[in-house]
């Protein structure tokens, strides 16, 4: 997840043409890697290298069978972690960028990338099954900001979501190693 929201983040890389900003630039109905990369290289969303802080904070959580007490459980909740995008990374391209974040475990229902504003829909295969991530917000080359409502099937309790909102910002060079 980590390493999903950091391309995401950082310059838009989960984020690739056709004029209404629609990423399924062959119209077969599948958005793939090379199509997404496309798409944010066409809107000039080109990340930056650096060290980027991610900022992920849960907003609801509803997962049928929580006791009452376990009610929104979470909410609020901040995770936040920093990652190096090297120039190296950047330069191989936003395709690998985007399979990177991927893990090859995700692919696009939908992707609409236009002046700078996001709107997506990733699904994740997952050990529990799968997971569909609906992200609205805005990309630059050096930040994001977005929120996702995921929703999936808990094995013998039934759909349930999660949302949380995601903020990543370049905030220097990565570190000398």
């Amino acid at each position: 997840m980590k390493r999903i929201t950091l391309i995401a983040a950082a310059g838009a890389v989960l984020l690739a043409g056709c004029s209404d900003g629609n990423a399924d630039a062959d119209g077969n109905g599948e958005i793939s890697a090379k199509e997404v990369a496309d798409k944010a290289e066409a809107e000039g969303i080109k990340p930056q290298p650096g060290l980027y802080k991610a900022t992920i904070t849960m907003t609801d959580l509803d997962i049928p069978g929580l006791p009452p007490e376990m009610k929104g459980h979470g909410a609020g909740a901040t995770t936040t972690s920093e990652d190096c995008l090297t120039a190296e990374e950047v330069d191989k391209g936003f395709e690998e960028l985007v399979k990177q974040g991927q893990n090859g475990e995700c692919t696009y229902e939908s992707f609409n990338l236009d002046g700078g504003k996001l709107d997506a829909v990733m699904v994740c295969q997952t050990a529990e099954g799968s997971a569909r991530m609906a992200m609205t917000g805005t990309a630059t080359s050096t930040s994001s900001e977005f929120t996702a409502t995921t929703k999936m099937n808990f094995e013998g309790v039934g759909e349930g979501s999660m949302n949380f909102t995601v903020k990543h910002e370049r905030i220097g060079d990565c570190p000398a190693k």
